[in-house]
């Protein structure tokens, strides 16, 4: 067995070892639900809330720089911004990282990340969300509604967000 193989095997068990670690359930919300709104500042200071992004597709992505697959998916969520986000995405990174957004904004130079990035050191947002294992993706629709749950990541999981995404872009590109 190659090497590269036998890391991603064990990334995978340990995300497994994550996910029943911190929670060992599923998120609390499921599609077709209204994502709750919330408010927050990116890294970078900008000051938004959910409800401002209704008509342009929102990938909301809850993580920390201290998980192995979390940081497997970030360079995926990378490639998914940069072609989408012309057509109208948003890719949103909430961190769980309790040590704040200097941990986060480090991590996301280091590792060339340039998706809105959001620290939820208290787990409000996160609350909101029901969120137990990480990662946890949702994409939400044009109207606020969730319309896929991804728990967890392995290799491939991208090419099937990518896919939904795809289906829920508008035609035309809001700016």
């Amino acid at each position: 067995m190659k090497l590269g193989t036998k890391l991603l095997i064990l990334l995978a068990v340990m995300g497994a070892v994550i996910v029943l670690a911190v929670g060992g359930g599923f998120a609390a919300l499921s599609a077709k639900t209204k994502a709750p709104d919330f408010e927050a500042r990116t890294i970078a200071g900008n000051q938004f809330a959910l409800s401002d992004l209704r008509g342009r597709v929102v990938v909301l992505d809850f993580w920390a720089t201290w998980c192995p697959p979390c940081r497997m998916e970030t360079p995926e969520l990378q490639k998914l911004w940069d072609k989408y986000r012309d057509k109208g995405l948003v890719v949103i990174g909430i961190s769980l990282d309790r040590e704040g957004a200097q941990v986060v904004r480090k991590f996301a130079e280091d590792n060339k990340l340039t998706y809105w990035q959001v620290v939820d050191a208290q787990g409000r947002i996160a609350e909101k969300y029901g969120i137990r294992p990480i990662p946890t993706t949702y994409i939400v629709d044009a109207k606020g509604v969730i319309q896929h749950v991804q728990v967890g990541f392995a290799p491939g999981v991208e090419k099937d967000l990518a896919k939904r995404i795809e289906a829920l872009l508008p035609a035309k590109p809001k700016r």
